[in-house]
């Protein structure tokens, strides 16, 4: 079978983002089996594009897939393949995860039921739907409130309560709180 008879049965090839077009979303992708051969700039399949829009282009040195033509001149990114060099995040089927290069990441597990967002600085979000509790973490900073009507921080309404007195029936006020919160 020759080289072009294999590529016309294979259309899908394995390739390196070399360049990127970010206000286009595509990329210019190197075929190693083809003799360092890159692509013209190919478009990256997204989920939605019209009225809702989904955006995230591989990184350059990203391992893709790629669905090309015959003759390598027109083709689309459907997307990028875990390696040796870039192994997956997590070893579940029950997870769902979205991790970012400075650390941030959303994960969901759905048979735990758990929702948790962490951050780069430790912070962290989780929500435990079977033990319907929702814990924030944030170690270095306050937890800011806001509604239609106020705007206050968890630091602020734990002070408040700490100092509060309420006025006592025998004259002047009552002591602080016996239990504070900490």
């Amino acid at each position: 079978m020759s080289s072009e008879e294999i590529r016309a049965a294979w259309p899908m090839r394995v390739g390196i983002v070399q360049q990127q077009d970010v206000s286009t979303a595509r990329v210019r992708v190197v075929f190693p089996d083809l003799d360092r051969m890159t692509s013209y700039w190919l478009p990256i399949v997204v989920q939605k594009t019209q009225d809702d829009k989904a955006y995230w282009i591989p990184d350059i040195g990203e391992q893709v897939v790629c669905l090309m033509d015959a003759h390598y001149e027109a083709g689309a990114v459907l997307g990028a393949i875990y390696s040796q060099a870039d192994a997956t995040p997590v070893a579940s089927a029950n997870k769902f995860y979205l991790g970012f290069k400075d650390g941030a990441a959303f994960e969901y597990d759905r048979a735990a039921h758990v929702l948790s967002i962490t951050f780069e600085d430790g912070g962290e979000i989780i929500y435990d739907a079977g033990a319907h509790q929702l814990t924030i973490s944030c170690p270095a900073g306050d937890i800011a409130l806001e509604t239609s009507e106020h705007k206050t921080t968890i630091d602020t309404i734990i002070d408040t309560y700490n100092s509060h007195v309420h006025p006592d029936p025998q004259g002047g006020d009552t002591g602080a709180p016996s239990q504070v919160i900490a």
